[in-house]
């Protein structure tokens, strides 16, 4: 049976001018004695990943976090006050980690609050941990020791013979279906062959898989996708390789799966967060509106691979473009005619009511260019807020122009971040084109 991965989010580590603090002490003591009381207790059912245990000074550290988040079944969040107030890394993973339990509901996810009475004011009164849901009320709260901490753990988690097999992730997942469409129909030679020319020198891992194609297949696919800003160089050296060919729509489908990936996780994970919260989002970019039919087959670039990345392998999701915001009632009348276009259409009444019944992920695209670069007005927010507050199911996504503004936005427009880095926005434009561009080569142009 499978460990189940247990990731420790924490800012304990003890920097140079805290060896005699008492309560930077007294946290990385608490850290580590957490981490041993919960492998007295789990055994090896559990596997702990931490920071301090995992990584070597040789390691690329960003790039083992970013995979511990993707692979964890389970995740512990230590909030001190340092970790509110100062800790970009622990909003980064509080972030991602929110989005895998919004995800997955079979994910378990238990903050737990340190230091009770600064840490509970600032966690409280910080609006971004809200939008995450992640309040005192939310919180394991009241422990001191590692054994409470452990114990109020175990109350939610389950004892050790209870806890089962552990899930797949929604990486795993990924690589399940990548992998499938990697192995269909191809054999097992032209897979060996596939290896030497990708990873060159280097032996396959025995992965326990029933067979060798299933087992490269899966190799193949987590090479494919354990960089995600090198996916689709990789995806185009990869088809280019194999031989024979698969079926187009294999490839089209492997495509599909690996073209989100540039996309910043954590900058994804705000999107359902923002939704489940009522929060506009702020998104920057030159090619967020960027319309690409022909091409790409995509109407609205970057935000359609942020999308993409915030719900992988999710096609009940639909983009509502809104250029018009002169009043409630313009912006109100544009989302029904996108919402139900054509010239046959039901009443207002009629399209309203599906629109609060509607369980997809229906985002409202407002690309007005007099916004350009600039930060939505009180009286734009308040018509966004009375349409959102009207239907419930809407998410409500401006675009802020190029670069994000580097003036403070109101509090209600939550901005997309890390912000979108323009270069690297055309750099996988262009890659997604070439990748396009390869798949007519080998296939022909699709029929119109």
């Amino acid at each position: 049976m499978a460990a189940l991965k247990i990731f420790i989010s924490h800012s304990s580590r003890l920097r140079d001018d805290e060896t005699s603090e008492p309560q930077a002490l007294a946290n990385w003591q608490l850290l580590q004695e957490t981490c041993r009381d919960l492998v007295k207790d789990y055994g090896d059912t559990i596997e702990i990943v931490v920071d301090f245990q995992g990584l070597r000074p040789s390691d690329d550290w960003e790039r083992c976090l970013n995979q511990w988040l993707a692979e964890c079944h389970a995740a512990i969040i230590l909030f001190s006050a340092r970790a509110i107030g100062e800790s970009n890394w622990v909003r980064k993973e509080a972030t991602i980690l929110s989005w895998r339990a919004a995800l997955d509901p079979g994910f378990r996810l238990f903050p737990v609050l340190l230091e009770t009475g600064s840490a509970a004011t600032q966690l409280d009164d910080d609006p971004y941990f809200r939008m995450l849901n992640l309040t005192r009320t939310q919180c394991v709260q009241g422990a001191t020791t590692a054994r409470e901490i452990v114990d109020a753990i175990r109350q939610r988690l389950g004892d050790p013979q209870s806890l089962g097999g552990s899930s797949e992730t929604p990486y795993e997942k990924l690589v399940a279906a990548v992998a499938r469409t990697i192995a269909a129909d191809t054999e097992v030679t032209t897979l060996d062959a596939l290896w030497s020319e990708l990873c060159p020198g280097t032996a396959p891992l025995a992965t326990g898989q029933p067979d060798r194609r299933t087992s490269l297949a899966r190799q193949l696919a987590s090479h494919l996708l354990n960089r995600g800003e090198e996916s689709l160089e990789r995806f185009q050296t990869m088809l280019d390789h194999l031989h024979p060919r698969p079926l187009r729509e294999r490839a089209e489908e492997l495509l599909k799966w690996v073209r989100p990936l540039w996309i910043d996780i954590e900058a994804a994970g705000i999107i359902p967060a923002a939704r489940a919260n009522g929060k506009h989002l702020a998104l920057n970019g030159e090619l967020v509106g960027q319309s690409e039919v022909e091409k790409l087959g995509s109407p609205h670039f970057t935000l359609d691979r942020y999308l993409e990345r915030a719900w992988p392998g999710c096609d009940r999701i639909k983009v509502i473009p809104v250029s018009d915001i002169s009043s409630t009632d313009t912006m109100q009348e544009q989302i029904r005619r996108g919402y139900f276009p054509g010239s046959a259409r039901p009443s207002d009444t009629r399209i309203d009511r599906q629109l609060r019944e509607d369980t997809r992920h229906l985002i409202v695209f407002v690309a007005n260019p007099v916004l350009a670069g600039g930060i939505p007005d009180e009286r734009l927010l308040r018509d966004i807020q009375r349409v959102q507050n009207q239907y419930g199911t809407l998410t409500f996504v401006v675009h802020i122009g190029e670069q994000m503004p580097a003036a403070a936005l109101p509090e209600d427009l939550l901005p997309v971040v890390p912000a979108v880095d323009t270069d690297a926005e055309w750099d996988h434009y262009a890659a997604e084109i070439k990748a396009r561009e390869l798949l007519d080569r080998k296939y022909g142009r699709p029929t119109p």
